[in-house]
């Protein structure tokens, strides 16, 4: 088992669950179950990337309403490969997460940390960056913080690659008002893949994300992060279709 003084390269999402601090014993204890089981699907999507992760090199961490998910790299820092999967493996997570009613809001970083999976404790540079960022944003999504988007346009500018079917450049609005301009987890595109689409049943793909989100209530105050959701959703959805045209435009 690694201990704390062995320092490892990876990345790490911080995750809380929007909502949760109010939640009567009836909704804990639905909470409680629908995230063991969104974390199940978790390690099942990361068995079925195909790359350069495996399920082995994922931890994952609970604290009442927050989720830390560690990706080690060991002594690399993370390649452009699997910090595109990480966000494959998140966009997934996410669109879990609105079908079992849990809403979650967050940031990703890359870099250094301390991990023990036996005393539960994570720490580090990388945790540390996550954390001033992942409860900023005034959504349901996750972003890149500020240093990991400028670690991961290093690589695009090197390897001159399109990762956009599962992150996209967006103006991440921020509680309080302003945007953050950085990498979002491109989890609209989950309800276009045939193969982890919630939309089995036959509906539409913005039908089915009013429904996830119709299940919850929406006190006064909270309703912008509701709006800047379905606002990120049309922006990704016009996405799509942009890049369907394009192809169209190239037979």
């Amino acid at each position: 088992m690694r201990t704390p003084s062995e320092r490892q390269n990876g990345i790490v999402a911080i995750l809380d669950a929007l909502g949760a601090a109010n939640y009567g014993d009836a909704e804990i204890k639905r909470f409680i179950n629908s995230r063991q089981i969104v974390l199940q699907l978790l390690n099942q999507k990361a068995e079925d990337v195909f790359g350069e992760i495996r399920a082995s090199m994922i931890t994952t961490f609970t604290f009442n309403d927050t989720v830390l998910i560690i990706l080690r790299t060991g002594d690399q820092e993370p390649s452009l490969q699997q910090i595109s999967d990480f966000f494959r493996i998140m966009r997934k997570f996410l669109v879990d997460s609105l079908e079992h009613r849990i809403l979650f809001r967050g940031s990703i970083a890359l870099g250094t940390f301390y991990s023990n999976d036996g005393t539960n404790t994570v720490m580090g540079q990388a945790v540390t960056d996550a954390a001033a960022w992942y409860d900023k944003a005034d959504w349901v999504g996750v972003h890149a913080t500020p240093r990991a988007t400028l670690v991961i346009q290093r690589w695009l500018e090197h390897e001159d690659k399109s990762k956009c079917n599962v992150m996209l450049d967006y103006a991440v609005p921020l509680k309080g008002g302003g945007v953050l301009r950085t990498k979002a987890v491109n989890w609209p595109k989950a309800f276009f893949v045939d193969s982890i689409s919630p939309c089995s049943d036959g509906a539409e793909p913005k039908e089915k994300l009013l429904e996830f989100l119709a299940q919850h209530q929406v006190p006064w105050g909270v309703e912008s992060k509701f709006y800047n959701t379905i606002a990120f959703f049309d922006y990704a959805v016009e996405h799509i279709e942009k890049q369907k045209s394009s192809r169209n435009d190239a037979k």
